[in-house]
């Protein structure tokens, strides 16, 4: 992690690891390791007399269920004060892991070093992680065409850091990351309470007509592509929790569906819209619990509102059928606050005793 040492360049690990893993992503045990660049004439500066190497801080892997093979994430691990996210910082760090992944794709030593398999996909992934919880602006205006010196040169799309054909570059910035923390540490809460199990979820992936879903259910991951949509559908068993009292087992939640929004709930039409996709994968013609929990960073003051009209709107639809109305009535709705955690400096210059 270029230009960050000591416990302030920790933190963006130890938070990816954390949460990517109750997504269930695998992380690789070897860190902070460069490899041999094996396109110097392509990569390395003019001047460099040095060989060139590329940086990897961590990789993550899945195997994606829809394509039904291993994707592996090249990740560049970035832990920011609000002060030091810019344009030149992003442009800077995604052109960098652009000749990465270049290389990473047809190096040999990337690929021994880490068993990639026959047919897996080297994908990059951009972490920045903001660690004094204080940026909370648009990060896309980042990836937008973007002005950096006098020289008309300089003018360039950051999403077009260096891209080869057929490479591709996943960007987990601060919301999407505050977005996936609200999500674990809601999950612990429901937990807690008795409405969620600990182990026994999985990421809901209807079959569609080009895409099988493959893998065992309790195994599929939640993918980069569904982690950045704007809901996930995660399916639970019966959750069974030990009652001291009795000391038995008991079952304290039934079977159901907790559905993870991250739009802002602006239009009824938003929400009639996710009615449809619920309807179309037969999740409203059930009797488990679905429970729709917003977790927006900056969820609208009438999305309460736009979802009980939503309801009226969709039920009317279907010609007021009172047995299809209930069903959506019976949908459980809450508006979550964003977790977003910060680290004092206390925190950054502190280490636990061995």
């Amino acid at each position: 992690m270029a230009g960050e040492t000591g416990p302030l360049a920790d933190i963006a690990n130890q938070v990816s690891q954390q949460l990517l893993k109750w997504f269930r992503w695998e992380r690789l045990p070897l860190k902070d390791r460069n490899f041999d660049c094996v396109k110097q004439a392509k990569h390395a500066h003019a001047n460099k007399k040095q060989k060139h190497t590329h940086p990897t801080d961590v990789v993550f892997k899945y195997r994606d269920p829809y394509l039904n093979k291993y994707v592996l994430f090249n990740t560049d691990l970035k832990s920011y004060a609000k002060s030091s996210i810019s344009a030149p910082n992003i442009k800077g760090a995604l052109k960098s892991l652009a000749q990465t992944i270049d290389c990473a794709r047809v190096s040999p030593e990337w690929r021994e070093r880490y068993m990639v398999e026959d047919g897996a996909e080297i994908r990059g992934m951009l972490f920045v992680y903001n660690h004094d919880a204080e940026f909370d602006d648009n990060f896309e205006r980042f990836l937008q065409t973007t002005k950096l010196s006098n020289s008309q040169e300089d003018v360039a799309d950051v999403t077009n850091a260096s891209l080869e054909s057929n490479q591709l570059i996943h960007l987990l910035e601060p919301r999407t990351i505050a977005y996936l923390d609200t999500i674990v540490t809601d999950a612990a809460k429901l937990h807690t309470a008795g409405t969620f199990p600990k182990r026994n979820y999985h990421f809901f992936y209807p079959d569609q007509k080009l895409h099988k879903a493959h893998y065992e259910k309790m195994d599929r991951p939640a993918t980069v592509e569904l982690i950045c949509g704007p809901y996930m559908i995660i399916g639970h068993d019966p959750v069974i929790k030990y009652n001291e009292e009795t000391e038995k087992n008991e079952t304290t939640f039934g079977e159901g569906y907790v559905i993870y929004y991250n739009r802002s709930g602006r239009s009824h039409l938003e929400f009639m819209y996710l009615f449809d996709v619920l309807s179309s994968y037969q999740l409203l013609d059930g009797e488990n619990q679905i429970r729709i929990r917003v977790a927006h960073h900056m969820p609208h003051a009438q999305i309460k509102s736009n979802y009980h009209r939503a309801i009226r709107e969709y039920a009317f639809e279907w010609g007021s059928d009172e047995f299809f109305t209930s069903k959506l009535e019976a949908i459980e709705f809450e508006v979550l606050g964003v977790d977003k955690k910060s680290f004092s400096k206390t925190d950054l210059g502190w280490e636990p005793a061995a």
